[in-house]
């Protein structure tokens, strides 16, 4: 059976875009990109060489994605398009995006031209989770999924808002997501003024002027930046 040539890059967490987008045609097979609910995903699963390569693709992974269902629980959808002896999908987890363990296995459709549509819920979400597919033919080859991210609100960038702003007083106070690694005040020039570790999820800053600063917050997920004025 023909290997499957799999593209990926790490996805980074985003908050903000809209739902997942299919390219035109298909290209190599299958591909998208995009995000939602804190799930940020790009991939290209298929053959390289030339669309007459695609009917012997053991399985056509159309999309793959994940968000945080009512309950706040990391909750994945993938789709494919048709599937040639496949056994099914291992689902595996990571907290860094580096060190993988199996969080559960899923049946797949073993020869079927139509499309089908999977689900999982990860009843043990509590923190900022990776996940992949690991898709395994009946002969035991395999293939790798793009990773995708989901973002508990409690880490949500989202999170991190100064008050007042602008400010008549020299002391603002800042509300961060949990997991927050640093915070940075900076000057429009980008000169750092100063810098606080693990400040949790609430602190008070004295600024030291009059003037318009930029605050950052470094967390697990990504950085942040916003403006601060102090008239």
């Amino acid at each position: 059976m023909k290997k499957l040539l799999v593209i990926a890059a790490v996805a980074a967490c985003a908050s903000h875009a809209q739902a997942q987008q299919i390219s035109p045609g298909g290209l190599y097979a299958a591909s998208a990109s995009g995000s939602a609910n804190g799930v940020s995903v790009n991939w290209v699963l298929g053959s390289l060489n030339s669309f007459s390569d695609l009917s012997v693709l053991p399985v056509r992974l159309i999309s793959f994605e994940g968000k945080l269902n009512a309950s706040g629980l990391s909750e994945l959808h993938w789709k494919t398009a048709e599937e040639v002896n496949n056994l099914g999908f291992e689902i595996q987890k990571s907290l860094d995006g580096k060190s993988w363990e199996l969080l559960a296995w899923v049946d797949g459709a073993g020869n079927s031209n139509t499309e089908h549509t999977y689900q999982y819920t990860d009843l043990a979400f509590t923190t900022t989770s990776y996940y992949r597919l690991r898709q395994v033919d009946m002969d035991d080859s395999y293939t790798y999924s793009k990773i995708v991210c989901v973002i508990p609100e409690k880490e949500s960038l989202d999170r991190f808002y100064v008050y007042p702003n602008p400010s008549r007083e020299n002391k603002v106070k800042i509300q961060m997501p949990e997991r927050t690694q640093r915070l940075i005040l900076f000057d429009l020039l980008g000169r750092k003024l100063g810098q606080f570790e693990t400040p949790g999820t609430s602190y008070t800053i004295t600024l030291p002027n009059t003037g318009s600063f930029l605050l950052q917050i470094d967390t697990p997920v990504g950085s942040k930046t916003t403006k601060l004025i102090f008239y």
